[in-house]
């Protein structure tokens, strides 16, 4: 088994969340034609904590969405992780 330096596991990373949110839009039209409601994890979350997210800065998204919302941190980490 061979060791994975930072840049291959953040280029890893980035493949999974791609496919995951191919998925997730996916299942949101299946949900429409069957009438059945989806709410995407983490829909209502401040703009800044998704664009924070979108920069690779989950952290500071976590750190945003509690100072935002006075969240504790395992509801941000469950949002943050949801966008």
């Amino acid at each position: 088994m061979s060791a994975y330096n930072e840049l291959q596991l953040s280029s890893y990373v980035d493949q999974i969340f791609k496919r995951l949110s191919a998925v997730e839009a996916q299942l949101a039209v299946l949900s429409e034609r069957a009438g059945v409601a989806y709410e995407r994890p983490g829909a209502d979350a401040p703009p800044e904590v998704a664009e924070l997210v979108a920069a690779g800065d989950r952290i500071g998204a976590i750190a945003k969405y509690r100072e935002l919302t006075g969240a504790g941190l395992q509801e941000a980490q469950e949002v943050v992780a949801g966008l």
